[in-house]
């Protein structure tokens, strides 16, 4: 480690508290155990606190509905207050937080924490099976049917069934000719960062046996590869939209979602996604599109991570890029999450709660709630207690 980053981690450390030192972290099973450091549990286990702290007693969390526009945020028409409105998706992934801590359900010291959070979400699936909330869109669904499909099966709970069924049935059918997904249901453009939350709630809700039409991950597949970067400067990325739409773009975040749906699909080499190309018919036919993209994660990842430390899109990139990188394992996921997990860390405030200290990280646009639910989520990612993140 050199000695700049060792010093940023030591006074990483000395930000939390005086507690852990001569503590002795217990690494969780599994081969990732040392990555999750004493560090990063404590600062887990502070963002669990900061959470629990403001959960709001109907069992969500609060923050801003709305859209992204460009690098801005646009609310939704509604009175949104100081701090927000309860948010099904933010919700979720704070939900999902505690879950990637092991805790579940009426189990343990956040079991009544993570009940509340789940009979939110539930009481939000309406009868056609869409989860929203205050105006929320299709973000906030995806974020939702992945909590209940996590926890589901985690619990096998026949309440979450029911309606978890009706959820996947309403994000298929919502799919789009394209075999993307936008803002809201049935709309005729599509988007990446949309589509690749319906592709991995879709993906674990079929791994815990809910019917998922084949030929709808399929369309959602060639959808994003037809939206790959081939050549010059940015090959490797993938465009936020298909190669017709004018002002087209391609990012850091929008590559590790790209990705992220790539592997979800069942594709993890050049190889294999070369064949599926040419056994489909697809306009474009990379030869090493995997390589290509982590490659263009690994040179735009520290610019991310100078220009938008408080940003939102910091977060949503890094949540997938996290799934990508841990898809992909060996040495490589191990040196992700130790950087990403140690500019985490630098990034961390302290908030004094009653009985105790908790950790968070500022969001701009969304709200705290949404970025300290998504760093919780990657820092705990070594203890594999979340499906979306076992081998």
């Amino acid at each position: 480690m050199h000695l700049r980053r060792a010093a940023a981690l030591l006074a990483a450390t000395c930000a939390f508290t005086s507690s852990a030192r001569g503590q002795e972290a217990v690494p969780p099973e599994g081969s990732d155990g040392e990555l999750y450091t004493p560090v990063a549990r404590q600062a887990a286990e502070g963002a669990l606190r900061w959470l629990a702290a403001r959960q709001s007693p109907d069992g969500s969390w609060n923050s801003f509905i709305g859209f992204k526009v460009n690098d801005g945020y646009r609310l939704q028409p509604l009175d949104q207050g100081a701090e927000g409105l309860p948010h099904v998706g933010v919700t979720a992934l704070a939900g999902m937080a505690f879950l990637s801590g092991g805790h579940l359900p009426n189990q343990g010291a956040y079991g009544r924490t993570v009940s509340n959070a789940l009979d939110f979400v539930l009481k939000h699936v309406g009868d056609e099976g869409y989860i929203t909330a205050y105006g929320s869109r299709m973000y906030s669904h995806a974020f939702a049917l992945l909590f209940l499909a996590e926890a589901y099966g985690m619990t096998g709970r026949s309440d979450i069934r029911e309606r978890l069924d009706r959820a996947v049935e309403f994000t298929y059918k919502s799919q789009n000719e394209k075999g993307g997904w936008r803002y809201a249901p049935n709309m005729r453009d599509s988007d990446m960062s949309i589509t690749v939350c319906q592709v991995v709630a879709l993906r674990e809700a079929r791994n815990i046996g809910i019917r998922v039409p084949k030929v709808t991950i399929d369309r959602a597949l060639k959808y994003v590869l037809e939206s790959a970067v081939t050549y010059g400067e940015d090959t490797g990325a993938f465009l936020y939209q298909e190669q017709e739409v004018p002002f087209n773009r391609n990012s850091f975040a929008l590559t590790a979602a790209g990705l992220t749906t790539v592997f979800q699909a069942g594709l993890y080499t050049d190889g294999e996604v070369l064949r599926y190309c040419q056994a489909n018919g697809l306009r474009k036919q990379p030869r090493n599109l995997v390589e290509d993209c982590v490659n263009y994660l690994w040179r735009t990842y520290p610019g991310v991570a100078r220009e938008y430390p408080g940003h939102y899109f910091y977060f949503y990139g890094n949540y997938y890029a996290m799934q990508a990188m841990y898809t992909r394992g060996g040495e490589e996921w191990r040196r992700w999450y130790a950087m990403v997990r140690d500019d985490l860390l630098r990034g961390a405030r302290r908030a004094t709660l009653d009985g105790g200290e908790g950790v968070f990280w500022r969001s701009r646009y969304v709200g705290d709630a949404f970025s300290t639910s998504v760093a919780a989520i990657i820092l705990q990612v070594p203890t594999h207690y979340l499906p979306i993140f076992q081998r």
